[in-house]
């Protein structure tokens, strides 16, 4: 079966998408560009959905009923109100589709027109270039490099920090 773009919903996140994204964060060509480890434990996922807090926006995107993707905007507190940090992940078997684009997209809305963010911002592996070419689409540009920044694959990784302004 084909898929288009209006195949995807995104949503809000709820309490019933821990499994979901307990395995896809686990997945070879995901768990490599997040923060996640293979020890990662179902229950673990969920405790930190039930923890999440009036400032942390989470968005899933869905493929005939299945979440393919994640994506998060956790506003600062206090001076640092005016920005927020973002991550994005989608399943291996569906990157290049522009699910990515579209989660980004509905959480900078949200920054942009309800939060009235000023600064928005994320790091992206130094090698991970489909990533930093995706949210140089979005307006995002490279503020500097952080070195030995993230361990991923047995090695010490640089990491790209960027921002988006408004």
């Amino acid at each position: 079966m084909t898929s288009t773009a209006n195949d995807i919903i995104i949503r809000p996140i709820c309490q019933q998408d821990a499994h979901a994204l307990w395995q896809l964060a686990r997945q070879e060509g995901v768990i490599e560009t997040t923060l996640a480890l293979p020890s990662l434990r179902l229950e673990q996922r969920a405790k930190s959905l039930a923890e999440l807090t009036a400032n942390d926006h989470y968005m899933v995107a869905e493929k005939f009923g299945r979440v393919v993707g994640v994506a998060g905007l956790t506003v600062g507190t206090g001076r640092l109100r005016h920005r927020g940090e973002l991550f994005v992940y989608v399943a291996t078997e569906q990157q290049g589709q522009g699910i990515g684009t579209r989660l980004l997209q509905s959480l900078l809305d949200l920054a942009d027109n309800w939060l009235l963010l000023r600064r928005v911002e994320l790091t992206v592996l130094t090698e991970n270039e489909g990533a930093r070419r995706l949210y140089e689409r979005l307006g995002f540009v490279v503020e500097g490099c952080r070195k030995l920044s993230i361990i991923s694959q047995g090695e010490i990784k640089d990491e790209w920090l960027m921002a988006r302004y408004r």
